[in-house]
């Protein structure tokens, strides 16, 4: 049935939205999305053999593992997304009857970046037209543009991929509210589903509001670098300090409501049976929550040093001068518009200016006195750039586990003996944190674990381990991670 055949014929567009501009503006949010759709379009044109891959889930995943990663020290770079993706794809080939193949994945991948990056127009902004409507009903042709994801360097100078403003609001369904609108009502949904019981949902939304409160604090520091590199971007005569403020009333807020939360998350798990998985997703809310309450406190003093930042950076940059302070984006007035020239007015262009852009090089001449002092300089030792691995033997796990005393071993043994329904290590470590565990236990769970991946390293196995297609979420702890379930 068709949507809109409920709508009355006669209802027409009221003076209030035009005067409000809420038609203009839902019509801009659905312009957003048109790249993933018109992508998803295109599935049933492509080759057989890619034919079966839905791509706007798999765009929407990419958007999902960006998101993640944004503002931590590691994030998303192509290799890391290719990883992600991995169980995803696989899955898809066989719902197919194909086996999994690498090379396909990488070739179907490249086709979706592609597309939300805009390769097809040289990664400009996508252009999209629309009939803008004002108050008083007149119309006119206005253009819309955007992007969604593109690459940006990391904090090693490592490429990754970020995603920008509009694709932030479309991926948390939220292009007519502010980021701050959408964090709250994340964050009361959390506390509303802990009070009713419903701990997974409760679950799944505090991560959801971890990925907020990441990328609500990139977006706060990036103000704060573009001040420290060049003040002339940032305005700090009436749009930086009102941010400021309305960010310092926001995360004021936001750290009430998470205290509550924190505090209804503790009073579940008290009554809550330990290894069920009732109480190890409460305690994942309660790890996650906690993260945010770390992570806005920080932001908290960053902010209240904002003020002495603009001071410092003023002081640094009062004798640039206006010339050398204006830097272009490279990407927009650069590097595209030499994409759009031809090959000769290219080359004319580089001839012309890159002279200017090299450091003089002097020529050199011989100095007999530090070439005297070369030759009788000792030999310098080789650098190596490698480092021999050694092998750890299943033995030494064993050994190791007799350096902690028999009580902690004993609770920790108990904890994997109550697993009743497979769960992940990261879980289980979360579980064990909000139930007060030390790091002495917390490392013997791991040890225990590596132990158990292999049985026949064991002579009483207590569970069964089995790894995963994922990386472990843990703050103290790397590596992949693994699914524990009760040894048959």
């Amino acid at each position: 049935m068709d949507l809109f055949s409920q709508l009355p014929d006669d209802a027409p567009v009221t003076s209030d939205e035009l005067r409000n501009g809420s038609l203009v503006k839902r019509l801009r949010v659905l312009l957003h999305a048109y790249p993933l759709f018109q992508l998803s379009q295109s599935d049933s044109r492509r080759d057989e053999a890619f034919r079966h891959y839905d791509t706007l889930t798999i765009a929407l995943k990419i958007m999902d593992i960006v998101a993640e990663r944004m503002g931590m020290e590691v994030e998303a770079d192509r290799e890391y997304i290719d990883f992600s993706l991995a169980q995803l794809l696989d899955g898809m080939d066989r719902r197919a009857g194909l086996l999994p193949d690498v090379a396909r994945h990488v070739q179907i991948v490249d086709r979706v970046l592609a597309a939300m990056r805009n390769d097809g127009d040289a990664r400009r902004p996508f252009k999209l037209p629309y009939t803008d409507i004002d108050a008083t009903g007149a119309v006119s042709e206005r253009q819309l543009e955007f992007r969604l994801i593109q690459d940006a360097f990391g904090l090693d100078g490592s490429t990754v991929m970020r995603l920008t403003n509009e694709a932030v609001n479309l991926y948390f369904n939220a292009l007519e509210l502010d980021l701050e609108d959408s964090q709250a009502a994340t964050e009361a949904i959390v506390h509303s589903q802990m009070c009713r019981g419903k701990f997974d949902e409760a679950r799944r939304n505090a991560h959801y509001a971890v990925r907020q409160s990441r990328l609500y604090c990139d977006r706060l520091r990036k103000m704060l670098r573009d001040t420290q590199r060049d003040i002339s971007r940032v305005d700090w005569a009436e749009k930086a300090p009102k941010l400021i403020s309305e960010a310092m009333s926001h995360l004021e807020a936001r750290l009430d409501v998470e205290r509550n939360i924190i505090l209804t998350a503790s009073e579940r798990l008290e009554s809550l049976t330990p290894g069920t998985p009732e109480s190890l997703a409460v305690a994942r809310v309660l790890a996650a929550i906690q993260y945010c309450v770390e992570t806005h406190t920080v932001l908290q003093r960053e902010l209240m040093t904002a003020r002495a930042t603009f001071l410092d950076s003023q002081a640094q940059q009062a004798f640039v001068s206006e010339q050398n302070s204006t830097m272009p984006d490279l990407m927009r007035e650069v590097v595209e518009p030499l994409m759009s020239m031809g090959v000769n007015d290219v080359l004319e262009v580089i001839d012309k200016t890159l002279p200017h852009l090299m450091a003089p090089k002097i020529p050199t001449q011989v100095s007999l006195c530090f070439l005297f002092d070369g030759l009788l300089r000792p030999k310098r030792q080789q650098r190596r750039d490698w480092i021999d691995i050694e092998p750890i033997e299943a033995q030494q796990v064993a050994m190791d586990l007799s350096r902690y005393s028999e009580e902690d071993r004993t609770i920790v043994e108990h904890l994997l003996r109550s697993i009743v329904k497979p769960t992940t290590l990261s879980d289980l470590l979360a579980y064990a944190r909000a139930q007060r565990f030390t790091r002495a236990q917390c490392d013997i769970i791991v040890l225990l674990v590596m132990q158990h991946y292999d049985v026949e390293s064991t002579e009483k196995p207590m569970i069964h381990v089995e790894k995963a297609n994922t990386l472990l979420i843990d703050p103290e702890y790397y590596g992949d991670e693994v699914w524990l379930s009760p040894f048959e």
